[in-house]
């Protein structure tokens, strides 16, 4: 019998409830997600996203607050919190024999915690019926290869033919660069070279390495791409828009703001709207809106809905279809820096009766104004927060516009892609 289902150690006067509790509040903060009755039976690794370090980190917590030292090997015998629960409950009295109390965890009421538990369930669907199921595997590796060969070709038109440097030349900016801009290189576009192998890094600088520069044309491998790639298309076209000039955005010879938003607005909108990551990520998002709003929840309570940096729309759709599609009374909050975008977003909107949608500027590194505090049920967020000054911030003026059980659903790339 291993020490884990008979631990060595007494419970010194505490119940296996409080030592459950004290496994449960640990695991929560492991995991990031307060885990209530609706987590009893999800699987730390796969479902709750542990890792053997971060139980290193519980056991250490369980044994500062209760003096008890569990092995490591707990985590392989039990595979829940449920499991767990069991473990603690039939070790309950020094003989081993079993306890006559039963160990439960709270039953609170949490609609927002259960239905994201329920909703992540079907991830791999979103991602099937999007298109992006096999992204990882079949487009990124060209994906990488043409922004690649976009590098390649712009360090070249500024006098910087990589292909032409010997091994253990020390690489810098290229001449001509807008200092504005040695940020992105040293953020990306210097991480993409040594990614792709063709520099490395020693100390504060970057040295070519032996590995040959693939001078493949990019607009060869662009087209390619658009050709084997059909759902990912639009996404590449847009890649192109501003990976053929880039030698030219660099220098401040080309704006890609104005280049993306004047002249290839409808491939931004597509993107944001119908490219399978966003494709999928929408789906998800709207699903969790449904499942936690359906009125069998909420009991016909008007719900009120913020979104921070609405932009073009391309989320808001999918979550106003999933409200009216599921009968849930609303007022949905349309915000952006900007006011700029509000006019086409109105238009989208025209349909739907007066009241429902609200257009509002909204910066939210700063204070929200009065009338938005805590007035929303829920506040979601679309690739925008990423991009202001400081997350901390951003987040708690989130926390500002929320009501007391209210929620922030935030969407943004957590694995990094060379061209985002």
């Amino acid at each position: 019998m291993t020490a884990v289902e008979s631990p060595a150690l007494p419970y010194r006067g505490q119940s296996p409830a409080e030592v459950l509790e004290v496994f449960r509040e640990a695991i929560s903060g492991e995991a990031g997600i307060v885990l209530d009755a609706a987590y009893l039976d999800v699987p730390f690794f796969s479902g709750l996203g542990l890792d053997p370090l971060s139980t290193v980190e519980i056991l250490d917590t369980v044994r500062e607050k209760t003096g008890l030292e569990f092995p490591t090997s707990i985590f392989r015998d039990c595979a829940t919190l449920s499991d767990i629960a069991k473990r603690l409950s039939c070790s309950t009295k020094p003989n081993g024999s079993a306890a006559s109390s039963s160990v439960s965890l709270p039953k609170e009421k949490r609609p927002v915690q259960f239905a994201f538990a329920d909703v992540r369930k079907s991830i791999g669907q979103f991602s099937q019926e999007a298109g992006n199921a096999n992204f990882w595997s079949d487009v990124y590796p060209s994906q990488k290869r043409l922004v690649l060969a976009y590098v390649t070709e712009a360090f070249a038109r500024l006098g910087l033919p990589l292909h032409n440097l010997p091994p253990g030349t020390t690489v810098s900016y290229p001449e001509g660069i807008s200092p504005k801009h040695h940020r992105v290189l040293d953020g990306a576009v210097f991480e993409i070279l040594q990614d792709g192998g063709l520099l490395e890094r020693l100390g504060d600088k970057f040295i070519r390495t032996k590995t040959p520069v693939d001078q493949t044309p990019s607009q060869s491998i662009f087209q390619q791409l658009v050709q084997d790639h059909p759902l990912h298309a639009n996404t590449h076209r847009l890649l192109n828009v501003t990976g053929s000039q880039l030698a030219d955005c660099l220098t401040g010879a080309a704006d890609p703001i104005k280049l993306l938003f004047s002249q290839n607005k409808d491939l931004l909108q597509d993107f944001y709207t119908m490219a399978p990551g966003s494709l999928a990520a929408s789906k998800h998002l709207a699903a969790l809106t449904r499942r936690v709003f359906s009125p069998s929840v909420q009991g016909g309570e008007t719900i009120e809905i913020l979104e921070v940096g609405a932009g073009l729309g391309g989320t808001t759709k999918f979550i106003l279809d999933a409200l009216l599609d599921a009968g849930v009374p609303f007022r949905y909050t349309f915000t952006d820096i900007s006011s700029s975008f509000f006019g086409a977003a109105r238009k989208r909107y025209r349909h739907l009766p007066p009241g429902l949608v609200e257009y509002q500027v909204l910066d939210i590194e700063k204070t929200p104004p009065e009338q938005l505090r805590d007035r929303f049920h829920a506040v979601v967020s679309t690739n925008c927060i990423h991009a202001t000054k400081d997350f901390v911030a951003s987040c708690t003026n989130v926390r500002r516009l929320l009501r007391p059980g209210g929620f922030f659903a935030l969407v943004e790339f957590t694995s990094r892609l060379y061209w985002l």
